[in-house]
């Protein structure tokens, strides 16, 4: 896919030039990723979608480095990752990538702060308390950080996971149906809230997603289909979704 004529090379976080990703050997080996180039720029929002099998989860467990390219390479911040070994590729997720999941995977018998600084903790690195009270305050979790899960709604839940994808300030956030577990109202404020924290701290945030309302708080949405690139929908709404979906399925 080419780059939009107002981001330079400058501007991309992440980068899949090529990418290809086979499972399997034989008559039934299962191509996965077959040549794809996208590129995510820092401060944008990006949604992947695709039917059932386009590649999406392979996708994004490559782009994370959990898996390993058969070809292509895959740059974050400049650094070709393809090469790394097993034990510098959980370093460069520990510090430079950020999940949050459908599940929200929050410690059930920590705080909600102890959660959020958890990550920090496991590097043994320093919290910048300034930063921290940043995110808190930006998450709206002030009066919470003393409650654990099971006491927060679904909603403060996933706010918290944001809040410990962002305190380590990683270069991209890899959201996995963030919202597939909240209801409507809560769903739209984290997406809502994800795309604020987004622009305003410069990172990449990826969403895999089934949703077109949740696709629709992205800035573009890029369409794979049996592992291939198919194209973008630039400043999506629901029904642009929709109707770019449903013309991916005719083709």
């Amino acid at each position: 896919m080419s780059i939009p004529a107002d981001v330079t090379s400058a501007d991309i976080v992440l980068r899949a030039q090529s990418v290809r990703k086979r499972f399997g050997r034989g008559d039934t080996a299962v191509t996965a990723l077959d040549d794809i180039s996208v590129n995510f720029e820092a401060g944008r929002f990006s949604a992947i979608m695709g039917p059932s099998g386009s590649g999406k989860s392979t996708f994004i467990d490559v782009l994370a480095g959990l898996e390993r390219v058969d070809s292509g390479t895959i740059t974050l911040g400049g650094q070709d990752i393809t090469g790394l070994d097993d034990k510098e590729l959980t370093q460069m997720r520990r510090d430079r990538v950020g999940f949050i999941f459908q599940a929200f995977n929050l410690v059930p018998t920590l705080s909600a702060e102890q959660n959020i600084e958890l990550p920090v903790s496991l590097a043994r690195k320093r919290i910048n308390p300034e930063w921290k009270a940043e995110v808190i305050e930006r998450l709206e979790l002030g009066d919470r950080l003393k409650h654990r899960p099971h006491e927060l709604s679904g909603g403060q839940q996933q706010r918290v996971a944001v809040a410990r994808a962002l305190l380590t300030r990683p270069d991209v956030i890899f959201a996995d149906e963030p919202t597939g577990n909240l209801d409507s109202q809560s769903g739209g404020e984290v997406l809502a809230l994800l795309h604020g924290a987004t622009s305003g701290y410069g990172q990449a945030l990826w969403l895999g997603t089934h949703d077109p309302v949740a696709a629709s708080h992205a800035d573009r949405v890029v369409l794979l289909k049996d592992g291939r690139a198919a194209g973008e929908v630039q400043q999506p709404t629901r029904e642009s979704v929709v109707s770019a979906l449903g013309e991916l399925s005719d083709l």
